[in-house]
């Protein structure tokens, strides 16, 4: 079992999720939060804030695995459709379309990918991207504050990582329920993490994240006008409202279906706003409710924080305990190197135990040498027996007792080393799958093939005949005989002669 930390460090808050992981699953041992001090979203957090913040939580990281998230102010997100789902294919094209997609030369920045979905021979890759200097200036900020984290994400994906494992709850209000009820079962729901100088934004469909981004973030001053009026209320939430349309909009066009989703689910400190719930669910068409887990997936222990408050911090733990395929901006001279660190430190025992495993193999080698000196001993017996019965003398050398026996002295010379039916076996394993002739007479033998067919236009004939030429056995095939079939289109018949090399009969043998 080992800690997994989920650290959200946002403007006004410090949240984290702590998860015990372990072979069958995981357990959350905790999920709180901290007031912090306001401060500049584009700068760098202060060590200083976050060290004040972890000790008022009382959280020493040691070795535990941490995961944070860059701003979406830093993050520049993009989504890429590519007409195939080779995992090789898509990294090797993804350079040359993240460099025509951003205004910086592809060395200053650091950029890493995620799949989201893929069906139709299609897939969807999201890509980050973010400035180098500002990927330094946090990490250089968190690691004075005694965090090395494993994983530095974009909080979007990290925040869609509870629908896709389905730990979310349904709408978590009667009122909601009852809503949701009448217009029957949700195929997709949002997700809105809002708080003061951070809007993310998650598309979930049929439990995969299909959209992930980040909106234009409102000020400290704003949410603090929305939970005094109604008229501030409409102020914050009116280009919220105005970016979510125009990014579903956008997305029902590119995905080819109606939008809304069937839900929405509200976390940070919009989960909180009094009526915010009610307004965007009047505005988008769909039940609205503050963000909740379901109770038999993933259970917070008692004097947890709310679910919707430590959403992005819970997503990050799940990132990082299923890391495999994620967005991870630490790679290349950001990747993290703790791991080798301790490598080092057991170096020792790491050489010992290879050491050890050396002489085992060693000692493994000499056995199985031993054992196969000990049945080729056995096989040049059982030679020697069969061409004494044959010979009348003993061969011991294999490809001696072969020669002889297929001498034409010898008892075994009239046994064909192959069949009719070999042939034939050989000659449909060659025929090009694009361009499958209609065979009407086939005639084989051991020395030669006969071919008499159609095929749908001359084009085909071209690859039937180079596919038949990659058998080293057929012998050289001439131009084919061909005659247009008036009465059927395209068709045309042909007639091919060649012969079989590999038998070890002269031609005209049975």
């Amino acid at each position: 079992m080992h800690r997994i930390v989920g650290l959200d460090v946002g403007a006004q808050a410090l949240r984290l999720v702590v998860l015990e992981s372990g072979f069958r699953g995981f357990r959350v041992l905790r999920a709180q939060s901290v007031a912090m001090p306001a401060r500049d979203p584009m700068a760098p957090p202060q060590p200083e804030r976050i060290k004040a913040a972890l000790g008022e939580l009382g959280l020493e990281l040691g070795q535990d695995a941490v995961a944070v998230s860059l701003p979406g102010t830093l993050v520049a997100s993009h989504l890429f459709t590519l007409p195939f789902t080779d995992t090789r294919r898509i990294e090797q094209v993804l350079p040359a379309e993240v460099e025509g997609a951003i205004p910086f030369e592809i060395d200053e920045v650091v950029w890493d990918h995620a799949v989201l979905s893929q069906a139709n021979g299609k897939s969807e890759v999201l890509v980050g991207v973010v400035r180098r200097p500002a990927l330094k200036a946090w990490l250089e900020a968190l690691a004075a504050a005694g965090i090395d984290p494993r994983i530095v994400t974009f909080g979007p994906l990290a925040l869609a990582a509870a629908g896709e494992r389905g730990f979310l709850d349904g709408v978590a209000t009667p009122a909601a329920d009852e809503a949701a009820a009448a217009v029957g079962p949700a195929s997709s729901c949002l997700m809105i993490d809002a708080e003061p100088e951070r809007a993310d934004l998650v598309l979930l469909h049929e439990g995969k994240a299909e959209l992930c981004r980040s909106l234009s973030p409102a000020s400290a001053a704003a949410w603090e006008a929305a939970a005094q009026s109604r008229e501030g209320l409409d102020k914050l939430l009116g280009p919220l409202v105005r970016d979510l349309k125009i990014t579903l909009r956008g997305h029902g066009k590119r995905a080819q279906r109606a939008l809304p989703p069937g839900r929405i689910l509200l976390a940070g400190a919009l989960g909180q706003l009094p009526a915010a719930a009610a307004r965007l669910a009047g505005e988008l068409s769909a039940p609205a409710a503050p963000l909740a887990l379901s109770a038999a997936a993933a259970q917070l222990p008692e004097g947890s924080s709310p679910a919707h408050e430590v959403a992005l911090a819970f997503g990050l733990a799940l990132r990082a305990q299923q890391p495999r395929g994620g967005l991870n901006f630490r790679k290349g001279d950001f990747a993290f190197t703790r791991d080798f660190s301790q490598v080092r430190r057991h170096a020792a025992r790491l050489v010992g135990a290879a050491a050890i495993l050396l002489l085992l193999a060693l000692v493994l080698g000499v056995a199985r040498v031993s054992s196969l000196g000990r049945q080729m001993r056995d096989y040049d017996d059982a030679l020697c027996a069969a061409t004494r019965r044959t010979l009348g003398r003993c061969v011991s050398d294999y490809r001696q007792a072969v020669s002889q026996l297929s001498g034409s002295s010898s008892k075994a010379a009239g046994i064909p080393r192959v069949g009719a039916a070999d042939v034939l076996a050989e000659v449909i394993a060659h025929l090009p799958e694009g361009a499958l002739p209609q065979l009407e007479e086939v005639e084989v033998s051991t020395t030669s093939v006969r071919l008499k067919g159609t095929l749908d236009g001359y084009g085909a004939l071209d690859p039937l005949v180079s596919a038949l030429k990659t058998d080293k056995c057929f012998g050289e095939i001439k131009p084919p005989r061909t005659e247009k079939l008036p009465r059927e289109g395209n068709k045309v018949s042909f007639g091919l002669d060649f012969a079989y090399t590999c038998s070890g009969e002269a031609p005209g043998g049975a």
